[in-house]
């Protein structure tokens, strides 16, 4: 059980993982800094004392809604296999109950506290989209 849920937890990052851009470290690269020629990845070069703050998140992310969109979309990913989970067990309770009231009260609880969950997820997008249009036309 306990390999299963490393498994589960690990396969949205698997999945969905993105490669850096940054050179493979195959160059055998002289130096160190954040200039990436040790081989490791490219980073911006920062000079002392120029007074400027760099994003460190990705250029497509430049607003807060665009963050909390970000933010949404990492939860989905990251809660969609909770939810399926969770669907199959409780239709493994449902099959396992064999008529007994109790646990066919466990399966059925089991499904709607997933379904919730999962609305609640989905819903998350739909409220980010209305708050950021309402927010929207009133500073417009």
């Amino acid at each position: 059980m306990k390999y299963f849920l490393i498994v589960l937890l690990l396969f949205p990052l698997i999945t969905f993982g993105k490669l850096g851009s940054g050179s493979s470290g195959t160059g055998g690269g002289t130096g160190s800094g954040p200039s990436g020629t040790d081989g490791i990845g490219s980073g911006p070069s920062i000079t002392p004392g120029s007074g400027q703050l760099l994003n460190p998140l990705d250029s497509s992310i430049s607003t807060i809604p665009a963050f909390f969109q970000a933010i949404i979309d990492i939860l989905i990913i990251f809660a969609i296999p909770f939810v399926v989970f969770f669907i199959i067990y409780a239709g493994f309770l449902y099959v396992t109950a064999r008529g007994n009231a109790e646990t066919i009260k466990r399966a059925h609880n089991a499904l709607l506290y997933a379904l919730i969950g999962g609305l609640l997820i989905l819903g998350a997008n739909v409220l980010l989209t209305v708050i950021t249009g309402t927010v929207g036309q009133i500073t417009s």
